[in-house]
């Protein structure tokens, strides 16, 4: 392998690596954050109130006035006034309460949502007994429900949790309040009044991690009741009453206020853009679904888009629509057919690519992580391989541009786009590269038609190469890149 790619080859690895939050978050994109600078709330990430409305499970009627910032932090204050445009009560869950009291949230929904990701934010609790601060998610229906962050009680505790439907029920009715459960629990520490703290929580399809002042405090590996999670968006409010009880310290002359430093929000970097297609090496055709079947076709059908979802570790769900590549019944057995169907966080829909060297743009074998066998092409089906078979139907192209998709070899012909010229003499083969480059050095390279790079060398005025050692078939001459680049194309018989 020469310097120009063994370099090539090393961008691709180090697109492929991946780090765990928070202790560090190379390879991840922030993709959300409000540090709360300014005079005033950022209403082109944050609606002033519940998107819902006024009041929620508690005894206060949260309004924009509640809301404010302020020397770089957001401040949601809670009084013992009843704002004048509050009913007498409000209903929720089957309770009714009497608001007697004025709070402030904020919500990001139809602003901002994220599916899979690390959510963190810094707070500082209100001390005020009656008063139930809280950080977390929702999306369109009830549950889920990601609670980061919960302190309705003493102040040396915060509660954590996931609210999810019965999975033996989602799975054939979808969500339902009236079948909820789930999973958490409570951290016991400092005085969270007392100073700022850092609750975080980080998720994908199987696994969802909380923490605590950038520490790690609970790890749940519950794929059947995390996967119910789509996109979320992001709620902060500063409850009164409700869950936190009706002794409340909050009075006329000592209002409450729940202090926020900052909001921050990533996403695992991928080595790829969200939406790829899969072609087959070997064969030049592209996995698209049938029914729930995964074949290989034309590479221009529109059903041969895919979804990539980054988990980490090099691993990918691929989606078809809005169902995942698995290998169905967690199958083990070389042979079986890959299929698609909902996500439900087990090995067997995920994906390890591993790179290959010696092919232009991405090429990878896909290794089932549930199994360790690889993926291959089975005529025009897509199965699951032997570890040791010869890895030729093993390889997969992660298709970004129409241009990587190439032309039949019977409409390949010896093509003379820009000025650069091919002369032939017998095996021998000279590129004189034309004055568009400049006298400059310019990358030449040898790709075969399926995108196996043959040959690369920098080259200043031309070339000289030998085709006796290159197999039959059609070869790109790649010359420069980018929008620069000019392709000529050679076939040997």
């Amino acid at each position: 392998m020469n310097k120009f790619s063994l370099f090539a080859f090393s961008f691709i690895l180090s697109s492929f690596s991946f780090a765990e939050p928070p202790s560090s978050l190379e390879g991840w994109d922030l993709v959300f954050e409000d540090n709360f600078d300014g005079n005033s709330l950022d209403l082109k990430k944050w609606n002033s109130t519940y998107n819902w409305g006024h009041t929620h499970n508690h005894r206060a009627y949260c309004v924009a006035e509640n809301v404010s910032v302020k020397e770089g932090f957001l401040k949601l204050k809670g009084e013992a006034t009843r704002h004048p445009d509050a009913p007498a009560t409000a209903s929720n869950g089957g309770k009714t309460y009497s608001l007697d009291y004025t709070s402030g949230a904020i919500d990001t929904r139809g602003k901002f949502e994220v599916q899979y990701g690390y959510i963190e934010g810094r707070f500082k609790a209100p001390p005020h007994a009656g008063t139930w601060p809280a950080f977390w998610t929702l999306q369109d229906g009830w549950p889920p429900e990601i609670d980061i962050l919960e302190i309705p009680h003493a102040r040396t505790q915060h509660h954590y949790y996931l609210h999810y439907t019965d999975p033996s029920w989602y799975a054939s009715h979808g969500d339902a309040w009236d079948h909820e459960a789930s999973f958490g629990g409570t951290h016991s520490g400092p005085d969270k009044s007392a100073a700022f703290y850092n609750y975080g929580v980080e998720w994908d399809a199987g696994v969802m991690n909380f923490y605590f002042n950038d520490q790690r405090i609970a790890s749940y590996n519950r794929p059947s009741e995390i996967s119910q999670t789509k996109a979320m968006y992001i709620i902060i409010n500063l409850a009164i009453g409700g869950w936190a009880g009706d002794d409340i310290d909050v009075t006329a002359n000592n209002p409450a206020y729940l202090e926020v430093d900052w909001v921050r929000v990533w996403k695992r970097k991928s080595a790829f853009p969200d939406t790829v297609r899969i072609r087959s090496v070997a064969s030049g055709k592209c996995m698209i679904p049938s029914e729930n079947a995964v074949v290989l076709g034309d590479c221009f059908d529109e059903k041969a888009y895919v979804t990539l979802s980054a988990l980490g570790s090099n691993t990918y769900n691929m989606y078809f629509g809005d169902r995942v590549f698995e290998i169905p019944n967690e199958s083990k057995d070389p042979g079986v057919a890959a299929g698609i169907w909902d996500n439900n966080g087990k090995d067997h829909q995920k994906i390890i690519f591993e790179p290959q060297d010696g092919f232009t743009g991405y090429v990878v074998r896909m290794k089932m992580k549930h199994s360790g066998h690889y993926i291959r092409m089975d005529e025009d089906r897509v199965v699951q391989d032997w570890n040791d078979s010869w890895p030729w139907n093993q390889n997969w192209k992660i298709i970004v541009d129409d241009l990587e998709i190439p032309t039949s070899v019977k409409n390949v012909k010896l093509v003379q786009k820009q000025p650069s010229v091919i002369h032939r003499y017998g095996t021998q083969m000279q590129l004189i590269l034309g004055s568009t480059h400049n006298n400059q050095e310019s990358l030449v390279r040898i790709v075969s038609l399926d995108g196996r790079q043959m040959f690369i060398e920098k080259v200043q005025k031309n070339l000289q190469f030998d085709i006796s050692t290159l197999p039959k078939g059609v070869y790109q001459i790649i010359i420069g890149e980018g929008l620069s680049s000019e392709t000529l194309r050679i076939l040997k018989r």
